[in-house]
């Protein structure tokens, strides 16, 4: 393993492997001749990710009214916006230009399209910006040969705990999976969630990570603190492991006083212009990067045998990162597995076309599915009726499976039922807030955010989840109490900051503190501040949170 120093003027060096080195990725897998694709906001027009002599990169404005690809070349800075669609990039197939080469991507020769959303605004702007970049996907990877896309930024109406027939940017990923294009998802940097967007989904790759040790010896890596858990649907997350932390990627400082700020920079011989950072926003296009390899060897290999391939090769240490129960991706192995794998039985049992297949039934026949007391088939005809509007005949035959044996048959009925908020009533929803299951009380709260007019009434209800034993729950919950802007809420929320901040629950008290927000309009400075390159679990963090925990205690004894 052949690794980068830079001498500097400090002599305590500290070395960092690439990516590539890392991962052990041989130097003839570049992604040459492989196109893929990033969904995020917007990118800067940096070196790193723009084309050049050995690959194309192409900017699609997918919220534009001119959605056509265009060549993308890199200016001369100060790269001070798009940072995010920058790192993602470059994590999945950055050239290293700045670094002489050194610090690439995965896939340094691949050819990019990076699908830029336009900012995120609200939770329903990003759902429906995320939204029309597959759609441009949908009418377009064929023509254009693009083999997976990646998303980092996602809508996230629930996390993980809601069917995916539930959330439109599911759907329309296992649309896109069932038609033969590779989708990666992130799947989250807080270790109390179970996953972010739609690395729920069923066919998704959801992608975790490790931390990348000084060492590079990924033996020694230790578990990333990202999400896990089961999904709604029987899945577990994350699937596969890649580079999360400490994970070298293009910083463009505008200032000697910007690098001295970020949290590693001072600490680190890199070349200028590149920094550690962290998150599963890596791990995932990591993956990607890293499937393109396999397809520069493989080309007709579908998406499914790659995704095959990369589970089946990936390297497991158990001591180390059993926690996440995933195996870290393992190029070489893959590239050289002997997969069997049966394409046309896969692409003709995928979940979208089982769904669509029971969605196309006489109406008859998924009604005599819906009462036939066979919980599989209830399930499945619940299902079907995702998406669609309810009738009011279709109200009395769902309205008893709230009381159903089965939580998934619950929760799906409540989520159904919730599409005709006028036919609910409090004695519907009450009951569900203290059902046993997460799954339905996910689903009560999911139908709740669709019912502002029965708030005032479950306002006890919604405030009780807020200490559920569930994180998702709790994190849930205080989603739709932002969305109230009850005063009510602001008693119950405060309670539990101290103990969230002590405890590093970093998602729950974020959402804890945006609520907050939202119902007083407040905001307390962080004290110490964030700086870029910090991790939510160091200790740094956690004096912050403690900080702002106690400035809204005073607040509220004032």
């Amino acid at each position: 393993m052949v690794f980068l120093v830079i001498e500097k003027e400090r002599n305590d060096l500290i070395m960092w492997p690439s990516i590539r080195a890392f991962l052990n990725i041989p130097e003839n897998l570049t992604g040459k001749g492989v196109n893929i694709a990033v969904i995020d906001s917007s990118f800067a027009q940096h070196p790193d990710i723009t084309s050049n002599r050995q690959r194309n990169t192409y900017l699609i404005q997918t919220s534009e009214p001119d959605t056509q690809p265009v060549l993308l070349q890199s200016n001369e800075g100060p790269w001070n916006k798009g940072l995010h669609g920058l790192w993602s990039a470059t994590a999945a197939a950055g050239s290293g230009m700045l670094s002489n080469g050194f610090f690439t991507g995965a896939a340094p020769d691949a050819n990019l399209y990076l699908l830029q959303t336009g900012s995120f605004y609200t939770s329903n702007d990003a759902e429906e910006k995320i939204g029309k970049a597959l759609e441009w996907l949908k009418a377009n990877w064929r023509s254009s040969n693009i083999r997976g896309v990646v998303l980092t930024v996602t809508a996230t109406r629930d996390t993980g705990l809601l069917p995916w027939q539930a959330d439109p940017v599911r759907i329309l990923c296992e649309e896109l999976m069932s038609e033969g294009l590779l989708i990666v998802s992130s799947s989250g940097n807080t270790k109390e969630l179970t996953c972010d967007g739609p690395s729920a989904s069923p066919s998704v790759l959801s992608v975790g990570g490790v931390i990348v040790p000084v060492d590079g010896d990924a033996l020694h890596a230790q578990a990333y603190h990202g999400c896990r858990g089961n999904t709604f649907d029987n899945k577990w997350v994350p699937e596969i492991l890649a580079p999360a932390g400490n994970v070298v990627l293009p910083m463009p400082f505008q200032s000697e006083e910007e690098r001295l700020h970020h949290y590693t920079a001072s600490y680190d011989n890199l070349p200028d212009g590149y920094a550690r950072t962290e998150g599963t926003s890596y791990s995932g296009p990591i993956i990607l990067g890293a499937a393109a390899c396999i397809w520069q060897v493989n080309p007709l290999w579908s998406a499914a045998k790659v995704k095959e391939a990369i589970l089946r090769s990936s390297t497991h240490s158990p001591h180390v990162w059993n926690e996440l129960r995933s195996g870290l991706v393992n190029v070489s192995a893959a590239v050289n597995m002997n997969v069997s794998f049966d394409d046309e039985g896969f692409l003709a049992t995928t979940p979208f076309l089982l769904w669509k297949s029971w969605k196309e039934r006489e109406h008859t026949e998924s009604l005599a599915a819906l009462r036939s007391g066979d919980e599989e088939e209830t399930l499945a005809a619940l299902f079907s009726y995702f998406s669609e509007p309810l009738s009011i005949e279709m109200f009395h035959d769902i309205h008893p499976l709230l009381q159903h044996s089965s939580y998934k048959i619950r929760a799906a009925a409540i989520i159904l039922l919730s599409e005709c908020p006028e036919t609910i009533s409090i004695e519907d929803l009450r009951p569900l807030f203290k059902d046993t299951s997460s799954y339905v009380r996910m689903g009560v709260l999911y139908a709740c955010g669709k019912c502002p007019d029965l708030w005032e009434q479950l306002l006890i209800d919604i405030a009780a989840l807020f200490s559920d034993m569930d994180s998702d729950i709790q994190y849930a919950s205080l989603t739709l109490a932002a969305q109230v802007k009850h005063p009510f809420f602001i008693s119950p929320i405060i309670a539990g900051l101290m103990d969230d901040a002590v405890n590093q629950r970093v998602s729950t008290f974020s959402q804890r503190c945006h609520a907050l927000e939202q119902i007083t309009g407040i905001q307390f400075d962080s004290e110490p501040e964030w700086r870029e390159g910090q991790c939510w679990y160091s200790a740094r963090s956690t004096e912050t949170r403690v900080g702002i925990a106690r400035k809204w205690i005073a607040w509220q004894s004032s």
